[in-house]
């Protein structure tokens, strides 16, 4: 692939993520029915605009590394392609970033048998596999994220400072979920050991599942992780003498 030294729009970089993962208008998107479940997918023309105007046509491209029929199974096509983007620091290219991604796409063929069109396959696995390797770079990766995570996400990068960090009219699930998120990786390993001997062992249940006592627990020990807290050692309620 030939990289361009073509003077282009620089982003700063903490706004770059920004600018590529954001989600695309409805419009944009395209529903297909598979295994009966309606899946949500992009148009690879839209991913390809989204990295341009972002990037800037000279700035970024793919390489397919492979395309071909499937060794085990004939009947699809994969692909394997490399997306390269320039980064600059200060306006200068200071080198360039790459990811791969793999797609594939089975091959369609008439009632007698025969292949309708496999340079359209071929098409359509780079496509797929471009896309796929678009998504490193945030394009389109909403699509393949859990609605909940999102949610989470959303709420732990978009919180301004000055307001509190739970909203006062958040579901208790919610409590959590968002406490949960200012965790640094430490502090979830520490409450998920919390979990593990709080509950004797159990999995985690699903959001749906918890119970209200599970979710106050929890959220008072996010909020001790957060804020550095100790454990404070248990006092039985008995004679006041007891306790002068």
């Amino acid at each position: 692939m030939e990289q361009a030294n073509t003077e282009v729009k620089v982003h700063a970089v903490d706004n770059l993520y920004e600018l590529l993962s954001t989600p695309f208008p409805v419009e944009m998107e395209r529903t297909v029915r598979k295994g009966g479940t309606e899946l949500v997918y992009l148009p690879v023309s839209e991913v390809i605009n989204r990295m341009n105007r972002v990037f800037g046509p000279a700035a970024w491209g793919h390489e397919v590394i492979s395309c071909g029929r499937d060794q085990t199974d004939p009947d699809w096509v994969v692909a394997h392609v490399r997306v390269s983007t320039q980064v600059r620091i200060e306006g200068k290219v200071s080198h360039w970033t790459h990811h791969e991604g793999f797609g594939g796409v089975k091959i369609k063929r008439t009632k007698a048998g025969d292949i309708v069109d496999l340079g359209d396959e071929f098409k359509g696995a780079v496509s797929d596999a471009l896309k796929k390797a678009c998504q490193h770079f945030g394009v389109g990766l909403y699509l393949a994220r859990d609605i909940e995570a999102i949610e989470i996400d959303d709420a732990m990068h978009s919180r301004p400072k000055d307001e509190p960090i739970v909203s006062k009219d958040a579901t208790p699930y919610e409590k959590f979920a968002t406490l949960r998120a200012q965790l640094n990786e430490e502090q979830v390993a520490e409450l998920r050991s919390f979990w593990a001997e709080w509950s004797g062992g159990r999995s985690v249940p699903k959001p749906s599942e918890f119970t209200d006592e599970e979710l106050q627990v929890l959220t008072t020990e996010c909020v001790r992780l957060l804020f550095g807290g100790e454990y404070a050692s248990a006092v039985s309620v008995g004679d006041p003498q007891d306790h002068e």
